[in-house]
């Protein structure tokens, strides 16, 4: 009898803990500052004239948010910039590292809901849009990763669809995303209780800019996944790792005329700093 007994409480234990729900949101404080540091690792591979090309490019740069307000509903009013961002190229008989100064002038202000959908973003100064690499450029944005306006259990998934337009130049590059979460338990990063959140879904491209006198036209498809570690209590994520693959087309036309196809391939990383 007491065995029975024992295990019918170790039952309802087990239920009562596997179904533990989290109202997950994030959480900026009014009046301060964020960091994050950002890499990415893009690897290029293109066809022209028959000949295959490759390039690596390395990306390291620190985001800040600055938050200047949160409404009594949770929205967040933030402004984001880069405080600096490192360029290195090897590749195509060239290995060239820039230091991309003209980004630090370049601010913009968002309005970011609890779950982290940007509801609208505009410039919050006068410089024109910093150029750099469209692959660069589906990086620069203040969104974090979707989390639910449900509460959800250990196991329990939710969907996040957005649309993202970045510019650079005289173009710009939408980037629709569809992701699915998952909520897969507990982990502790550093000195934070965590909730690790892995996710996977697929990405679509289209786009134009001008480049040496010639307008390019791209679009694209790829898939990402990945997970991110957020800390519930204080409403902020700590890490972020992605790793996404894109096969895409650009149409050029202009001085010359060609269609180039490339593959790449996107590893990521974004955590806080502290």
């Amino acid at each position: 009898m007491m065995l029975i007994t024992a295990t019918v409480f170790a039952m309802i234990n087990f239920q009562a803990l596997a179904q533990e729900k989290y109202s997950l949101g994030y959480k900026m404080e009014k009046g301060k500052t964020y960091r994050f540091k950002q890499d990415n690792k893009i690897e290029t591979t293109q066809e022209m004239g028959g000949q295959e090309m490759k390039m690596t490019t390395d990306e390291s740069s620190t985001i800040k948010y600055d938050i200047t307000d949160v409404s009594p509903a949770g929205l967040m009013t933030l402004i984001y910039m880069y405080e600096d961002s490192k360029l290195r190229m090897k590749g195509m008989g060239r290995d060239t590292t820039m230091d991309m100064q003209n980004l630090k002038d370049k601010k913009t202000r968002a309005e970011m809901a609890k779950s982290g959908k940007i509801i609208k973003e505009t410039p919050a100064d006068t410089t024109k849009n910093a150029k750099a690499s469209p692959s660069l450029n589906m990086f620069a944005s203040a969104s974090m990763p979707s989390l639910p306006e449900q509460a959800v259990a250990t196991g329990e998934k939710w969907q996040g669809i957005t649309s993202d337009t970045t510019h650079s130049g005289d173009g710009k590059v939408i980037y629709k995303k569809n992701i699915g979460y998952t909520l897969s338990g507990k982990e502790k990063k550093g000195a934070h209780d965590c909730l690790r959140i892995d996710f996977k879904g697929t990405l679509e491209l289209s786009g134009t800019m001008k480049q040496m006198g010639m307008d390019i036209a791209m679009e694209g498809s790829g898939e990402s996944s990945g997970s991110f570690w957020f800390d519930a209590a204080s409403g902020i994520m700590i890490e972020e790792t992605t790793v996404t693959a894109i096969e895409m087309t650009m149409a050029i036309t202009g001085q010359q005329q060609m269609t180039i196809p490339m593959s790449q391939k996107v590893s990521s990383s974004k955590i806080l700093v502290e």
